[in-house]
C-alpha cells in the first residue's frame, strides 16, 4: 500500500477512535447523571443496553475503558509514527512520554487523594489521561521528530 494512503487511514483512524470515545464518554456520562438522580433519558441507539446496566457497574466500567482508548491510541500512534519515520527511536519516545503522562496522572490523582482534595488531583489527573486518548502526543512528535532529523542531517 502507498505510504501516503497508509498516511491518511491512519489520520483517518485517529479521528474515528477520538469521535467514538467522545461520544461514548459523553453518553455514558450522560447515562450516569441521570441515573444518579432518578432521572429519564434517552440513550443513543448503539448503547441503548445500558439503560439497564447499575449505576455502580457503569462508573466502576470507566476506570477499564480510560486504560483501554489509551492502550488503543497508544497502539496506533506508534505504528502511525512507525510509517512515517521507519525508527525505533521515534516509537521509543512516544512509548516514554505515555508513561511519563500516565505517572503524572497517578501521582497527582494520589497526591489530591493523600491531601484530602481528590477532586482536584482528579481534575489534573484527569487532563493527563485526556492527552494520552487523544492524538497529541502525534502532533508534539512528529514535527519534533522532523527538526531532530534535520538537525542530525546538517551536523558535520
Amino acid at each position: 500500500m502507498n505510504r501516503k494512503i497508509k498516511i491518511a487511514l491512519f489520520i483517518l483512524l485517529l479521528m474515528a477512535l477520538g469521535f467514538f470515545r467522545d461520544n461514548l464518554f459523553v453518553n455514558v456520562n450522560n447515562l450516569l447523571y441521570n441515573k444518579f438522580y432518578n432521572k429519564n433519558a434517552s440513550v443513543i441507539w448503539y448503547l441503548s443496553f445500558l439503560s439497564n446496566v447499575s449505576y455502580q457497574t457503569m462508573y466502576a466500567a470507566k476506570w477499564f475503558i480510560t486504560p483501554l482508548f489509551t492502550l488503543m491510541f497508544w497502539f496506533i500512534q506508534r505504528q502511525f509514527l512507525w510509517v512515517i519515520f521507519n525508527e525505533k527511536k521515534v516509537t521509543n519516545w512516544l512509548s516514554v512520554l505515555y508513561l511519563s503522562l500516565f505517572l503524572l496522572a497517578g501521582i497527582f490523582f494520589v497526591a489530591g487523594w493523600a491531601l484530602g482534595d481528590i477532586n482536584k488531583g482528579y481534575v489534573f489527573s484527569r487532563l493527563f489521561m485526556g492527552l494520552l486518548q487523544s492524538p497529541v502526543a502525534c502532533m508534539i512528535l512528529i514535527p519534533t521528530a522532523y527538526l531532530y532529523k534535520q538537525t542530525n542531517i546538517n551536523q558535520p
